[in-house]
């Protein structure tokens, strides 16, 4: 198993790091003639909702208003994040609701925000969105958006969207 190895080297170069010496290169590894890259995680087999919930389904939602400081948390049945890395997109959103519909005012890339997912039992998931409020937070009528994508059992991943209640942003 390479596991062993990757880990006596990961704790070699953090004990040089923490001591401010200089590592020793070590031999070079062999080519790859797969051109493959090392998985220290096995894959997804597939995800499945919590018995009688749909992908997106909100499993605890928000309380009814909030005010800047305090946090929004809410739980959606959810699938792998590992399927779709969301490289151009989020697994997120916190949106307000205007005069045209809903506008995006934070997703993951905010610092306000963090998506923990989390496996419950074999296949099912859940994912935690979490939003502390911002102090310049616009009053207003708020819900919190999840992204995922789910494998079925043939490999076949279908992207999913839930979206909690709403909730209210008070002034400070």
């Amino acid at each position: 198993m390479a596991l062993p190895a990757y880990q006596q080297e990961f704790a070699r170069l953090a004990t040089d790091m923490a001591a401010g010496r200089p590592s020793d290169e070590g031999p070079s590894p062999s080519a790859d003639p797969e051109g493959g890259k090392v998985e220290l995680q096995p894959g997804v087999v597939l995800d499945a909702p919590p018995l009688g919930k749909e992908f997106g389904d909100v499993l605890e939602g928000p309380e009814a208003s909030y005010r800047p400081g305090e946090q929004v948390r809410v739980v959606f049945a959810s699938a792998h994040p590992g399927n779709e890395l969301h490289r151009d997109g989020t697994y997120l959103e916190v949106q307000r609701r205007d005069d045209s519909g809903w506008t995006a005012v934070a997703d993951d890339g905010d610092w306000s925000t963090k998506h923990h997912w989390a496996r419950r039992g074999v296949a099912a998931s859940t994912a935690t969105v979490t939003w502390d409020v911002p102090a310049d937070t616009t009053p207003g009528v708020y819900r919190v958006v999840h992204h995922g994508d789910a494998k079925d059992v043939t490999g076949r991943i279908t992207p999913f969207t839930g979206a909690s209640g709403t909730f209210g942003i008070s002034a400070s």
